[in-house]
């Protein structure tokens, strides 16, 4: 666990104490023992704090923000020893899949991945002048929809031994938390549905869900299904942990992946947001490749498609027919010119200045060029003009 974690404001206890200190260590192995014998989680485990983290919008509207909720350190180092142990046992038996599902798993930069396959196939298509059809498919409110009999069904599904299984059990029931703010808590309410927020066990139970999915369009009938390449097996279906891309050659091949996923998320009582979810379409013309509109449905409503000419962002990488990459150059100058007037205004020596440019700026614009291809010659031109107006003139 990293040491920069904030600890729970009802015991104010820091992992930082138990890293430090090796009585502690050994009273809590001593308890994480006694839990795994009992197969039950103490109660005071079971109560957290929830601070909201406005995301954009009217900050008057609840669904603006995102919960964060602060467990207690001892049941967060519980919940990451049996993530880790359970990993393990899938991995060992195969009961888990990592083709498909990147997020959350480990030793895995599922995001680099993903979007390099797609922006590889999406050229593909353009220059070979082949089919190609991409969705992309939005949960509600994905980790806070899942039902905890769901979980307990899932955790049958793929063998997890029977005392861990109760463990889990435990812990979801009666699971409690206050919404605190800087002025006032809320009582505990108890978590009735969806898994826990801020818990290491939690990604993986939602990976879990998810996988009994893509278990299924994994097996032999939907094997052809996608989009294939270098006498590869086609690849129908992206996903990282709740962001899901549909890839297929052909529309009747994409409407049957969907039609298959609305009945999983039927089952699982998941609410598709079609108003979110997006479809782009690539097809042959005569003699040369062109972007056109999909006409695919789910749930008895049309997906919108992308315009042509238009983009559409999956994984924070924008994706459009020419892979112009405008979207990230256009917020790279935006962050940029933002960063250097900040920097030009701080009250600074020359010197610091050009250090906090390098320590400060640079990390924040890696981000655009690990996923994008943006051509060197556009790089130098930009900086160029960043750097004679800044540097030169500024400092």
């Amino acid at each position: 666990m990293k040491t920069s974690g904030s600890p729970c404001p009802l015991d104010q206890i820091s992992i930082i104490s138990f890293k430090r200190c090796p009585y502690l260590r050994t009273y809590l192995t001593e308890l994480i023992q006694a839990v795994c014998l009992s197969g039950s989680v103490p109660d005071e485990w079971k109560k957290a704090c929830t601070i909201l983290i406005h995301k954009k919008n009217d900050a008057n509207l609840p669904e603006n923000f995102r919960p964060i909720t602060l467990q207690s350190v001892p049941l967060k180092v519980f919940t990451s020893s049996l993530r880790i142990a359970m990993f393990s046992y899938l991995l060992a038996n195969n009961f888990i899949e990592h083709e498909i599902q990147k997020g959350f798993t480990p030793h895995i930069s599922g995001t680099f991945e993903h979007t390099a396959q797609m922006a590889y196939i999406i050229n593909q298509a353009r220059i070979r002048q082949r089919s190609l059809v991409i969705t992309l498919l939005d949960l509600k409110n994905a980790f806070g929809e899942v039902h905890h009999n769901l979980i307990q069904s899932v955790l049958g599904y793929h063998r997890i031994p029977q005392h861990i299984q109760l463990m889990i059990k435990s812990l979801y029931t009666n699971f409690k938390t206050s919404i605190i703010t800087s002025d006032f808590n809320t009582p505990f309410v108890e978590v009735g549905r969806g898994v826990l927020q801020g818990d290491c066990l939690s990604p993986l139970l939602f990976n879990l869900c998810l996988n009994t999915f893509i278990q299924h369009i994994k097996s032999e009938k939907y094997q052809q299904f996608g989009f294939s390449y270098k006498l590869l097996n086609p690849i129908h279906w992206f996903q990282f942990a709740d962001d899901a891309a549909v890839i297929t050659g052909q529309e009747s091949e994409n409407q049957h992946l969907l039609n298959r996923f609305a009945i999983w998320s039927q089952w699982s009582d998941m609410i598709i947001r079609v108003d979110k979810c997006s479809t782009f379409g690539i097809k042959k013309a005569l003699t040369k490749s062109i972007q056109y509109l999909p006409k695919l449905i789910i749930n008895k409503s049309i997906i919108p498609a992308v315009e042509s000419g238009k983009s559409f962002c999956y994984l924070g990488r924008y994706f459009d027919y020419e892979m112009t990459n405008n979207e990230h150059k256009s917020e790279l100058v935006s962050l940029l010119t933002d960063l250097m007037k900040q920097i030009d205004l701080k009250p600074l020596h020359p010197k610091n200045k050009i250090l906090l440019y390098s320590r400060y700026v640079l990390s924040k614009l890696s981000w655009h060029f690990s996923i994008t291809s943006i051509q060197k010659t556009w790089i130098l031109k930009t900086w160029t003009q960043f750097s004679n107006n800044t540097f030169v003139n500024g400092l």
